[in-house]
């Protein structure tokens, strides 16, 4: 079983702090209308399967029109080949050339590329596609997605099954805050950004999220008919 890259799993860490944001979003709203813990659970894993379902069908989407894309590619190349090998070989040759390589030893190379794999070569010189993305990659990026989500929404939720009542509200946003900060730092240090404006842009945006969601919490009517 192969792992998951650095730069998968940095990719999923936006879609975990989807997850945070938006299911401890819906608490603080949901208890700044004065909800008790049946409302608060039923909110926020009605929340927490909503945005899973829904970034899952995105991921699934995007990743499937990406290798649809690929797959013209692919097609546009057979044909290309099929139609005239002389000239693909000499746009290898060509690609080496202007690499710096000798004419006739650029012409060599692809020759003996062209022999080992044309298509693969065609693929990777002029669109930059070294992998061939599998059929099975749509439902893996669709599963992440959500998985990674629901990771993120079960913070919130285990504050309110774990938390007493009166400190739901500000466990929650410390918990988030917290969290936002350590994956913000995870990613700065495997995308080699600044950790500081990182972690900041996440506190910012967490932050402004969750009040929003209690502003508007304090407008709703009590969810338990209070």
């Amino acid at each position: 079983m192969r792992l998951p890259t650095a730069e998968a799993l940095r990719g999923r860490i936006p879609d975990m702090n989807d997850g945070i944001i938006a299911t401890a979003g819906v608490i603080e709203g949901i208890l700044a209308a004065g909800a008790g813990t049946d409302a608060l659970l039923a909110a926020s894993l009605a929340a927490t399967i909503a945005g899973a379902s829904s970034l899952g069908g995105v991921k699934l989407s995007e990743a499937a029109a990406e290798r649809d894309a690929e797959l013209v590619l692919v097609e546009d190349e057979i044909s290309d080949l099929a139609r005239s090998p002389e000239a693909e070989a000499a746009e290898l040759a060509a690609h080496y050339e202007a690499q710096g390589v000798e004419p006739s030893l650029a012409a060599e190379v692809a020759r003996q590329v062209s022999a080992h794999d044309a298509l693969g070569a065609q693929l990777d010189i002029e669109h930059g596609i070294r992998d061939r993305t599998p059929r099975s990659a749509p439902f893996v990026a669709a599963f992440g997605g959500a998985l990674a989500f629901i990771l993120g929404g079960a913070l919130p939720i285990a504050i309110v099954l774990l938390a007493p009542p009166e400190a739901r509200a500000p466990a929650t946003v410390v918990a988030v805050l917290i969290s936002l900060s350590l994956t913000a730092w995870i990613t700065a240090r495997l995308g080699r950004a600044s950790v500081a404006r990182t972690v900041v842009r996440a506190l910012v945006i967490g932050a402004v999220t969750l009040l929003i969601s209690v502003v508007a919490g304090s407008f709703l009517p009590d969810p338990d008919g209070g």
